[in-house]
């Protein structure tokens, strides 16, 4: 197994190997180079990043053909404590941003590479911790590294929605008191003259973009004090100390700008926004993953995305083109999710050491 190393300059110069790779099974969107190309930008702007941390793309070759990348972020000086802070370690590189899962990139998974890539980084790095965050249990990765190294982990609850074959077999899913308040939101909708209407888009202008983005962050307050509340002390704790983390040491990502194959389910009231679903596909779009989502206050009497949502996919299944397969919601644990059916999924930070 040959290791190769890149830096976040040389970006480009792995685009054909991680091309051929991102097509795993294990692979969500958020494993596209397409994506990684915005991350990588990040980089050059974090003024602390040459202090804190360095960034490099490991490349495992075998017989000159790409088997692995592990997009690597080096914390070289330590920060805080161990759960709640940065020791110094090897992490994934797209941590704390919207990067809901992360991975190694591989087509078919080689525990090989893995070990390769892994030796590699502690001989030259001398540096034996990892903590590997946000890593889906399903993964040959998670599955590999959680068999074969001591470690520690702490869980990170995700939901996903499975489309089934029917939309009654999708009706089913919803509990009673669902499918009852979706009834109740759309007669509200039209008792109030309400003429509410949705669609599907895969692109929005900057107006729209800067849109979404407002309407998102007059919520966002609430959506953070409601999920402070329902944490233990500790949690609470960590959530600070995150979000301190995330200001300190990040930069911020203009999401709606630098994606790749975005989506957009948007609620409409005439031209004005009522509410939104915001994300990434695979190239296939056979998966929807949501990032973000987004609510106008005056229209939350009439729950348009859980009501609009449901609608569009009856149309979806009336079409007779469902070639959607799953809606995944990722990270968070808000009831909407639930409200519209999916099922918990989960992923895992691990913490381990490489050998001693």
């Amino acid at each position: 197994m040959e290791i190769k190393v890149f830096s976040p300059r040389e970006f480009d110069k792995i685009e054909y190997s991680w091309k051929k790779l991102e097509c795993g099974p294990d692979m969500t969107a958020f494993q596209l180079y397409d994506w990684y190309k915005n991350i990588n930008a990040l980089y050059f702007k974090e003024k602390t990043k040459k202090i804190f941390r360095r960034w490099v793309y490991v490349l495992a070759e075998e017989n000159g053909e790409p088997v692995m990348i592990a997009p690597i972020q080096i914390v070289k000086i330590s920060i805080g404590h161990k759960q709640l802070g940065l020791p110094i370690a090897f992490y994934l590189i797209g941590r704390q941003g919207y990067t809901d899962y992360l991975n190694f990139i591989y087509k078919d998974f080689s525990e090989e590479a893995v070990k390769a890539i892994l030796g590699y980084l502690e001989d030259e790095y001398k540096i034996h911790g990892c903590c590997f965050e946000q890593l889906l249990e399903t993964t040959a990765l998670y599955k590999f590294l959680s068999s074969n190294f001591k470690h520690e982990k702490y869980e990170c609850d995700c939901a996903a929605l499975l489309l089934p074959e029917t939309f009654e077999e999708y009706k089913k899913r919803l509990s009673k008191s669902t499918r009852q308040n979706i009834r109740t939101a759309i007669n509200r909708q039209r008792r109030d003259n309400k003429h509410l209407a949705h669609e599907m888009v895969y692109e929005i202008d900057s107006k729209t973009a800067d849109m979404l983005m407002r309407i998102r962050a007059e919520r966002l307050p609430k959506k953070k004090r409601d999920c402070y509340k329902h944490a233990s002390f500790k949690g609470k704790i960590y959530n600070i100390l995150r979000d301190l983390l995330v200001k300190m040491f990040s930069a911020k990502h203009d999401i709606m700008h630098d994606n790749c194959n975005p989506w957009c389910f948007l609620v409409k009231d005439g031209e004005r926004i009522a509410g939104f679903y915001w994300g990434i596909t695979n190239d296939t779009r056979t998966a929807y993953y949501v990032i973000l989502a987004g609510l106008e206050e005056a229209y939350a009497w009439y729950s348009p995305n859980i009501s609009h949502f449901c609608l569009y996919l009856e149309e979806l299944y009336a079409s007779g083109n469902v070639s959607v397969k799953v809606i995944d919601f990722t990270r968070g644990g808000e009831t909407y999710k639930k409200d519209l059916g999916a099922e918990k999924k989960t992923a895992y930070r691990i913490d381990f050491k490489i050998s001693g």
